[in-house]
């Protein structure tokens, strides 16, 4: 559905609430003047829900509305890992009383989202401003010149922005790496991940190890832009 058929699906409704004091004559002037407005803003709210949602953008758009979610979850992932946890925790128990199945939200949403942190902090380390999002369903952002430029999806789809695409290929390089290292470092651990306690574990000790590899420098450090 375009925006211009959202925003004639919207205006009834908007219409329904309008004062008595707003004639037909002057809501009809009103929307011609301002149509082309009106549908950015739809365009814009269609973004956010997306975005919220963990969805991978593919318009100039869609990365745009990623923005203030990257600089909300910037801030999240700064705090400390028991303040990480206890907010991943809140949805884990959200999305538990909505009625999906126990594995599957530990799974889809739990793991996905302390590997994709993990995943970040490795990154980073190869000089990626890579933030993890924790969104209805998990994703990994990387930002150049405070923008959002790729995004990588819970299905491990990597989207790139439309003026980066051909630019950014050290990153489908690096991403991959990174992927790699975090499932090895997972087998090496052997831990459970299926109950909210073990998760909680199997996070400390993954991002532990994680930073681990990042003070110590054991990967080679390289600059991209």
């Amino acid at each position: 559905m375009t925006p211009a058929e959202v925003l004639d699906r919207l205006l009834p409704r908007w219409r329904a609430k309008l004062p008595p004091g707003f004639s037909p004559q002057m809501v009809d002037g009103f929307i011609r003047r301002r149509r082309a407005e009106l549908e950015g803003l739809v365009v814009q709210a269609l973004g956010r829900r997306k975005a919220e949602a963990g969805d991978a953008p593919d318009t100039a758009d869609d990365f745009a509305a990623y923005n203030p979610i990257v600089d909300r979850e910037r801030g999240h992932d700064a705090e400390s890992d028991r303040a990480v946890l206890a907010r991943l925790m809140k949805a884990i128990d959200k999305d538990f009383a909505a009625g999906y199945f126990e594995r599957t939200v530990m799974s889809n949403l739990g793991l996905e989202y302390v590997d994709t942190r993990a995943e970040a902090i490795l990154l980073r380390k190869r000089s990626w401003d890579a933030v993890p999002l924790l969104l209805d369903r998990p994703a990994l952002a990387v930002v150049a010149g405070n923008s959002v430029v790729a995004l990588r999806d819970s299905m491990g789809r990597l989207a790139i922005h439309p003026d980066r695409r051909g630019t950014l290929n050290q990153l489908h390089f690096d991403l991959s790496k990174v992927e790699d290292k975090i499932v090895h470092l997972r087998e090496d651990m052997n831990l459970e991940w299926n109950t909210k306690e073990r998760l909680d574990r199997y996070a400390r000790s993954l991002w532990r190890r994680a930073r681990a590899l990042l003070e110590h420098h054991i990967e080679e450090k390289r600059t991209y832009p």
